[in-house]
C-alpha cells in the first residue's frame, strides 16, 4: 500500500483525491488528508509521499510534526508558489518536486487556454520504480480535472507522473 498525505483544505483535498483515483492506474493508493487540526494524529504514520498544497498558520509543534513526516518520505511534492519561504526538512533519499506558476518550479505551465494547458517538466523526475521521466512538455485537457485551481492540477499531475503504472 502506498500512503500519500495531502496537506490541503477540505474541499480541495476531495477534488484532488477524486482526480487521482480517476487518473492514476493503481488500486494500492491510500490518500490521507492532512491539516493542522489532525496533524497530531498523523505523527506515527510513515507516508511515502506528502503533497503540500495549502499553507495555513501552524504552531511550532504542528510545523515540527509536518517536517518529521516530510523527512521520512520518498517524495515531497510542494507548491513552490505558496511554500517559497517555508523550510521543509527532507533526507538525502527524498525526491523534492516543486510545482507552481513560477519559472523555477519542476512542473509548471508554459501555456494556458480556456480548456487546455501545456505543462512543462523542467527537470527530470524519477518515478516510484526509479524510471526517469524526462523534461519536456505535455498538453492536458483542463475540462477533465474537477478543480478550479490550476495549482492543484499541477499537484495531481505530479502524483500521476510518480504513480501511474503506464509511465514505467
Amino acid at each position: 500500500m502506498h500512503f500519500i498525505g495531502i496537506f490541503s483544505n477540505d474541499s480541495e483535498y476531495e477534488k484532488i483525491k477524486q482526480n487521482i483515483i480517476k487518473l492514476v492506474n493503481r488500486k494500492d493508493l491510500e490518500l490521507v488528508h492532512i491539516c493542522p487540526s489532525n496533524i497530531k494524529n498523523m505523527k506515527n504514520i510513515v507516508f511515502e509521499t506528502i503533497v503540500l498544497c495549502y499553507q495555513q498558520n501552524m504552531n511550532n509543534e504542528q510545523t515540527s510534526i509536518l517536517n518529521k513526516l516530510c523527512s521520512h518520505c520518498m517524495f515531497v511534492i510542494i507548491n513552490a508558489d505558496i511554500f517559497c519561504y517555508t523550510r521543509v526538512i527532507s533526507n538525502k533519499k527524498t525526491n523534492c518536486i516543486s510545482y507552481g506558476l513560477n519559472q523555477k518550479s519542476t512542473i509548471t505551465i508554459s501555456s494556458i487556454q480556456e480548456d487546455k494547458a501545456i505543462l512543462f517538466i523542467q527537470r527530470n523526475i524519477n518515478n516510484l520504480e526509479q524510471k526517469t521521466i524526462e523534461m519536456g512538455e505535455m498538453e492536458i485537457d483542463l475540462k477533465q480535472y474537477k478543480t478550479n485551481q490550476i495549482e492543484n492540477v499541477l499537484a495531481i499531475f505530479a502524483i500521476y507522473l510518480i504513480y501511474n503504472k503506464e509511465n514505467t
